[in-house]
């Protein structure tokens, strides 16, 4: 049995905590250790959770123990996980019982696929990404690593999301179009031409904006 740490203690730490109790795996492959925050404090107030253990950088690796990062700002989660892989760490993906996995999907280490999400064929999910919860995404789309996408967004078939890209709730992206590297996609925006590396877009049609 493998001992599951979560890397950061937030709201999206909480939020990651129930989801890592109803993931694939939960009680058979692995259980939950705890987390790990800079902030002792981090749950002050909060009841029924494991506690914080340690820091990600203090924490001493034991030979059965393995990470998620629950980190919403990428540059952080992209530390933070960087870190605790230079120290021998490894990752798992947590990946929510209801979640629709088609045949060819790949999802990689230290990714979430949150509750309810369907992707359909041959989708390949980076490492570090994040897919939240009911959002759909078609066949032969790719995400790269450290990449959000987050709830109840629509990606067509053969998108390509770029490394470090976010994809803000609501929104849609047309079949075979590209969001760069580092790209931001804002909330309910519907993105129908490529969107540039490091560029962020709104609107309907997404358009780029300061």
């Amino acid at each position: 049995m493998k001992h599951l740490l979560i890397v950061g203690a937030g709201g999206f730490g909480r939020e990651m905590f129930g989801a890592a109790r109803e993931a694939v795996g939960y009680g058979t492959e692995f259980d939950i250790k705890g987390f790990l925050d800079a902030r002792a404090d981090a749950l002050a107030g909060f009841q029924g959770y494991p506690p914080v253990v340690a820091t990600p950088d203090g924490y001493e690796i034991g030979p059965d123990d393995v990470f998620i990062t629950a980190l919403g700002d990428i540059a952080a989660r992209r530390r933070c996980a960087e870190l605790i892989e230079r120290r021998g760490g490894k990752f798992i993906a947590v990946v929510h019982r209801t979640a629709s996995l088609g045949p060819g999907v790949r999802v990689g280490e230290g990714s979430f696929v949150a509750h309810n999400v369907v992707l359909t064929a041959d989708v390949a999910v980076g490492r570090h990404a994040c897919v939240f919860h009911n959002t759909s995404i078609g066949h032969d789309t790719t995400l790269g690593d450290f990449t959000h996408v987050y709830a109840q967004c629509a990606i067509g078939g053969a998108v390509r999301i770029g490394e470090g890209a976010s994809v803000y709730p609501g929104a849609r992206i047309v079949p075979r179009r590209t969001v760069g590297d580092g790209a931001v996609v804002g909330i309910g925006s519907v993105v129908v031409l490529n969107v540039p590396p490091r560029t962020t877009v709104f609107g309907n049609p997404a358009a780029p904006v300061e």
